[in-house]
C-alpha cells in the first residue's frame, strides 16, 4: 500500500480543506443575510447599508481564514509528508513473522496483502499480515512480532450472547450477515463495491471541480500570503509599541518631563535677563556654545552691587539661575561660576534627550520596562511600517489623554495646555492655536475666544463635534456644501427668521464664526435636508 504520495497531493488536499471552510464561511453569512428582515435591530438602517456591513464582515472573516490557512500551509504539509513517509518506511521495510500453522506445525507462507496499524497515535504502529498454511491451507492473521490476531466476539444488543459474523461475495456485491448464537437476532449488510467506486469517484470530480473553480479565490499566492504575514506581525508589532508608548504617561516621572519647557537660546536669553536685572546683575553674554550630546552654553555677567564679597556673589547667582532654570531643560554645571573683579562666569548645560528629561524630572534609576512580547528582531524589522507608526502615535495620544484626564482630579473644569503643545485646531472655529491658548476638557479642544463666548453664555458649551451624526449645532460648511444654499444666501434666510445664527467674537468685537444650534433651526433643516451623496 502506498501511504507516502507526491507533492501535489497533499498541496490539493490543503487548499481544499482551505475553499471548504471559506465556503462555510460565505454560506453562514448568506444565511444570516436572509434572516436580517426578522431582526429589530436594523429596521432603522438603510439596505444598502446593511448590505454594505454584512459584506465588511463576510469579507474580514474570510481575509482572517485565508491567511491564517496560508500561514499554518508549509508546516502542515510537512507534518503530513513525514508522517507519510514514516508509514511508507514502516509497511515496506518491516518483514514478516515466523509463524507456525496451529494444526499443522509447518511454517506458514505470508501472503502479499499486509495491513499498517497506525491508530490510536499514542500507541506504536504495528504491520498486520496474512498467513496461508501450505498444507491444509488454514488462513490466518499475525502481527510482525509473531501474535495471531483472534476475531473478538461481539455480545448481541438483544440477549447479550456472542455474535456470529459471515461474508458471502458475488461479483462485487459483498453481503455481511450477522447472527446471534442464542436468540433469533440477525442483521445483513450488502456492500455493492461498484457503487463504492462511482461515489469515490464522484467525490473526487466534485473536490476537483472545488479546486478548479475557487483555489484562485480562496488559497492564497506565495505574494499574497508574505504580505498577509507581514501584516499580522506589523499588527502584533503595532499593538506592542501602542500599549509601551501609553504606559509611558502613567509614569509621574514621565508625566513630570513632560511638563519641562524645551526652551531655547532665545528664551532663556529673556528669561535670565529679567531675574538677573530684579537682583542687580546685568550685561549677561553668551559665549560660542559647545555642541554635542549636550549644548554647553558660557557665560558672563556683571555684578553691579560692589559691596558684595566674590563668594556672596556667587552663591546668590547660583541660587537665582538655579530657582530661574526650574521648569525648563536647562541647569547650571557644578562648581563652574567663578567671580573676578565683578565679573561672574559659569556655564549652563541644555538637555534634549528623553532620558535627559526623565533625569531632570527626578528618575533616580532605570525605569521599569514590561516585558514585551515582540522580538527585537520583529520590532526592528517593523520600525519604519507605516502601521507601527500610526500605533506609537495613537499609544503617545492615547498616553496623554489619560494624563489629562487624570488632571481633571485638581482641575475638574478644565485647563489650558503648554505652550510648547501644538498647534491644535479649535473643536468649534477650527482656528489652529498653540498649548496656551487651548483651553481642554472632556467637551474637546476650544481656543481661548470659544472659551470665553461660551463662559459668556453666547454659546452652551456643545458637547459634540460639528461632524458628528447627532451633533447640536452645524457651521456654514454644512449650510453650503450639504445643503445647497448659496453663501449669498445665508443672510437672507437669516433676516427672514428660517436661519438662527449666534456669532461668536473676539475681545475686539470682531466676529469670527457663527454657530447654528440644531434645536433653534429645525424649519431650516427640514426646509433644506441634506442632499444625496
Amino acid at each position: 500500500m502506498n501511504y507516502l504520495k507526491v507533492k501535489q497531493y497533499y498541496l490539493d488536499l490543503y487548499d481544499l480543506f482551505t475553499i471548504k471552510a471559506c465556503l462555510k464561511i460565505v454560506k453562514f453569512w448568506q444565511d444570516l443575510y436572509k434572516k436580517k428582515d426578522s431582526e429589530p435591530k436594523l429596521k432603522e438602517i438603510s439596505p444598502e447599508e446593511i448590505e454594505k456591513g454584512f459584506n465588511h464582515y463576510l469579507n474580514r472573516e474570510l481575509m482572517i481564514k485565508k491567511g491564517e490557512e496560508y500561514r499554518r500551509k508549509a508546516e502542515t504539509i510537512s507534518e503530513w509528508i513525514e508522517k507519510d513517509r514514516v508509514r511508507q518506511d514502516k509497511i515496506d521495510n518491516t518483514p514478516p513473522p515466523k509463524v507456525l500453522c496451529p494444526k499443522c506445525k509447518v511454517e506458514m507462507l505470508a501472503e502479499d496483502f499486509k495491513h499498517l496499524e497506525d491508530w490510536p497515535e499514542d500507541k506504536p504502529m504495528k504491520v498486520h499480515f496474512i498467513f496461508e498454511c501450505p498444507k491444509c491451507k488454514k488462513r490466518l492473521g499475525a502481527d510482525e512480532d509473531g501474535e495471531i490476531r483472534k476475531n473478538k466476539l461481539s455480545p448481541c444488543p438483544k440477549c447479550g450472547k456472542y455474535l456470529k459474523t459471515t461474508h458471502k461475495r458475488k461479483g462485487q456485491v459483498i453481503t455481511t450477515t450477522t447472527k446471534c448464537t442464542s436468540c433469533k437476532y440477525k442483521d445483513v449488510e450488502v456492500k455493492d463495491l461498484d457503487k463504492e467506486d462511482a461515489r469515490h469517484k464522484a467525490e473526487e470530480k466534485a473536490d476537483k471541480e472545488l479546486l478548479e473553480k475557487y483555489r484562485k479565490e480562496f488559497c492564497l499566492s506565495e505574494k499574497e500570503g508574505k504580505e498577509y504575514i507581514e501584516l499580522i506581525e506589523a499588527m502584533e508589532v503595532a499593538n506592542a509599541v501602542h500599549d509601551e508608548e501609553m504606559q509611558k504617561y502613567d509614569n509621574p516621572v514621565y508625566e513630570r518631563s513632560l511638563q519641562l519647557k524645551k526652551t531655547n537660546i532665545n528664551d532663556l536669553e529673556k528669561l535670565l535677563a529679567d531675574a538677573l536685572k530684579e537682583a542687580k546683575y546685568s550685561k549677561l553674554s553668551f559665549e560660542k556654545p559647545e555642541i554635542g550630546q549636550y549644548v554647553i552654553v558660557p557665560f558672563t555677567v556683571q555684578d553691579n552691587d560692589s559691596s558684595k564679597r566674590d563668594k556672596v556673589s556667587v552663591s546668590e547667582l547660583e541660587k537665582l539661575l538655579k530657582d530661574a532654570l526650574e521648569g525648563t531643560n536647562w541647569r547650571l554645571l557644578s562648581n563652574s561660576v567663578s567671580y573676578r573683579l565683578g565679573y561672574l562666569e559659569g556655564r549652563l548645560k541644555g538637555h534634549e534627550r528623553e532620558e535627559d528629561m526623565l533625569k531632570l524630572a527626578g528618575k533616580k534609576k532605570e525605569l521599569v520596562k514590561p516585558i514585551s512580547k515582540i522580538s527585537d528582531e520583529k520590532r526592528q524589522k517593523y520600525a519604519s511600517n507605516n502601521l507601527v507608526q500610526l500605533a506609537r502615535l495613537m499609544g503617545e495620544m492615547d498616553g496623554v489623554e489619560n494624563m489629562r484626564k487624570r488632571r481633571l482630579k485638581k482641575e475638574p473644569d478644565g485647563f489650558f495646555l503648554e505652550a510648547s503643545e501644538g498647534p491644535y485646531s479649535c473643536g468649534i472655529c477650527g482656528e489652529s492655536h498653540y498649548g496656551n491658548e487651548i483651553w481642554w476638557n472632556l467637551d474637546g479642544l476650544r481656543c481661548a475666544d470659544c472659551r470665553r463666548n461660551i463662559l459668556e453664555g453666547v454659546i452652551p458649551p456643545l458637547k459634540r463635534g460639528k461632524h458628528d451624526n447627532k451633533a447640536e449645532w452645524f457651521g456654514k460648511w454644512e449650510i453650503t456644501s450639504n445643503r445647497g444654499v448659496h453663501p449669498s444666501s445665508i443672510r437672507k434666510l437669516r433676516r427672514e427668521g428660517l436661519l438662527h445664527g449666534r456669532d461668536l467674537k473676539r475681545k475686539d468685537g470682531s466676529d469670527y464664526f457663527t454657530v447654528y444650534l440644531v434645536a433653534e433651526n429645525e424649519k431650516f433643516i427640514i426646509s433644506y435636508p441634506k442632499k444625496e451623496k
